[in-house]
Order: C-alpha cells, then sequence, then structure tokens
C-alpha cells in the first residue's frame, strides 16, 4: 500500500521510469495523471485493445496475465510504486496481455498526448524510457524462456506445480516485505493415498488427483493460486487474505472432498488434512511461513488421531 500522506510526486519517484526526474517533472506528470480506482476482478486492460495509457499502482495488486497460456496463469504482479503498459507511451500496437486487479486496486493513469508533451519539453526522458523498457523486455524475456523450458504444470492434475509455487512464494513474500498487506498459504495432504496406490494401483490414484485438482481449480477464489506440491500434496496461495478466511477457505474445500465422489471404481471416499498460515503474523518469509503452515497440518493430523 502507498506509505501515509505519501503524494503522487513522491510515489513517481519510487518508480523506475521515473526515477531521474527533478521534482518539478515529477510534479507535472502528477499534474496530468489521473487517478483511478478498480474493483476486484476489473480488468485496466485487456489483451487485443489500443495502447493509450500508462497505469501507476498506487493501492492494491494487478496481475498480468499470460495470453499464449491458461486464463489463470500469472506472468506476474504489479503493486504499488509499479507500472504496466509503457508500450503504449510509444506506438499503437493493441495490448499484448491483460491486467486485472485482484483487489481493490488505484492507480495513477498517463495518457500518451501527455506523456509526448513531456518528452518534447525533455528528450532526454524518451532515452531513459527506451532504457527502462529494453532492461523489462529482456527480463521479460528470460522469463518467458524460464517458463517454457520448465515443466511448471504438474501433468496428473494440470495445476501449476512446486517450483511454479516456491517461486511465487517468495514473491509473495517479497512483495508483502515491501509494500505491507497480507497473504495466506493453505497446505493439503490427501489421507491414505499411498494405501489407495497399493490396494488399488497408481491408475486409481492418479485419477483421484485429477480429480481434487479439478475441484480445487473450480472452487477456489479468482484471485487464489492452487499448486500440487508433491506426490499427495497441494498447497494453494491466498492473496490479500486473512488468517481467519484462508481456515474457512480450507474448511470448505475439506467438507466438498469428503462430501464428493471421485469418479474411480471401486466407490472410494477421500478426506484431507490441511494446515494454513499467514504472512505477516505468523512468519514474513516465504519458507518459514510454510514450515508454519506444516506445524498446523501436523497438529490437526494428530488431533484426529
Amino acid at each position: 500500500m502507498p506509505r501515509p500522506n505519501e503524494s503522487s510526486p513522491e510515489l513517481l519517484a519510487r518508480v523506475p521510469l521515473f526515477e531521474d526526474l527533478s521534482p518539478d517533472e515529477l510534479r507535472r506528470i502528477a499534474d496530468v495523471a489521473r487517478l483511478r480506482t478498480f474493483a476486484e476482478g476489473e480488468c485496466l486492460f485487456e489483451i487485443g485493445e489500443p495502447g493509450t495509457s500508462l497505469f501507476i499502482v498506487t493501492a492494491g495488486t494487478v496481475q498480468v496475465l499470460h495470453p499464449n497460456r491458461a486464463a489463470n496463469f500469472q506472468l506476474a504482479r504489479i503493486g504499488p510504486g509499479e507500472f504496466i503498459g509503457e508500450m503504449s507511451l510509444l506506438d499503437d500496437s493493441p495490448r499484448s496481455a491483460t491486467a486485472r486487479a485482484i483487489c481493490d486496486v488505484e492507480a495513477l493513469v498517463l495518457d500518451k498526448a501527455d506523456f509526448h508533451a513531456l518528452v518534447e519539453a525533455r528528450p532526454d526522458v524518451a532515452l531513459h524510457l527506451l532504457a527502462v523498457m529494453s532492461r523489462r523486455m529482456r527480463q521479460a524475456d528470460e522469463h518467458i524462456s524460464g517458463l517454457n523450458s520448465q515443466a511448471v504444470r504438474d501433468p496428473v492434475t494440470g495445476l501449476l506445480n512446486r517450483l511454479a509455487f516456491e517461486q511465487r512464494l517468495e514473491e509473495e513474500a517479497a512483495r508483502a516485505r515491501r509494500y505491507g498487506g497480507s497473504f495466506s498459504l493453505i497446505l493439503i495432504d490427501l489421507d491414505d493415498l499411498q494405501d489407495v496406490n497399493t490396494t488399488h494401483g497408481e491408475r486409481v490414484g492418479d485419477a483421484i488427483l485429477a480429480w481434487v485438482g479439478r475441484l480445487l481449480n473450480e472452487h477456489t477464489r479468482a484471485s487464489d493460486v492452487p499448486f500440487r506440491y508433491e506426490q499427495d500434496s497441494f498447497t494453494i496461495l491466498c492473496p490479500w487474505t486473512a488468517s481467519d478466511v484462508a481456515t474457512r477457505v480450507a474448511g470448505r474445500l475439506a467438507t466438498l472432498v469428503a462430501e464428493a465422489k471421485p469418479p474411480v471404481e471401486p466407490n472410494l471416499s477421500v478426506t484431507l488434512t490441511y494446515g494454513t498460515a499467514t504472512c505477516p503474523d505468523h512468519a514474513r518469509e516465504g519458507q518459514a511461513l510454510y514450515h508454519q503452515a506444516q506445524r498446523t497440518l501436523l497438529a490437526s493430523r494428530a488431533r484426529v488421531r
């Protein structure tokens, strides 16, 4: 979130795109930028739309959706002090991605015409912009290449895998430390899946895993991201989610799985055990938060036994 009483020029000074500008130039940009609000789930822009504005996030978080992957795959998240849509200031190309608010968002919007007027007065601003954009494009290319070369999706469930989870967990923890706010982590273990594999075969076990993966995908909130972590365990990252809300979400999923029946023969029941942890309430580092959720899960399992 923005710092208390932080003005638009002070916020712009923290944006890499404008970090070399003078206070007077920052005030000039702030004067022509419009403050807009976006409700949770609302798009700042969608892929294919004409690009006419740069968005500088002042509050909340925006997810950037990769156009070549599933709709819920987030290529990046943009938080306060970060920007998106800079290509629209230079050319008339359509948007190459979709930007969606995953909570209530405020953003300063700088239109192309106003930016061009600034560039005419300060040509060095254009050179600075090109340098920043070049770095961002290189980083995006490296990130996309890494996603293509790594198996980021689990082949059995279709969910993002452990590698993707660990990367995203560290990103969420770093963002929370930098900007404040909270997020929660849910760990889920399927009970007795190894016994199912031994008694009925791994084909049945995989069918159960795929079924649970579908349930997690279909019955979590739009902002929540489920992962398959290990053989019989899953994780869910819940941005901007307090501890009590995460516990309710996990409990609802446990009830759903217990009451439904997996599409396998023979007729089997599936139950799960879960644990939760919330940043910053329980930990601020990603791995520490994971271990806290794991301790909660183990305590829950011990109480059942």
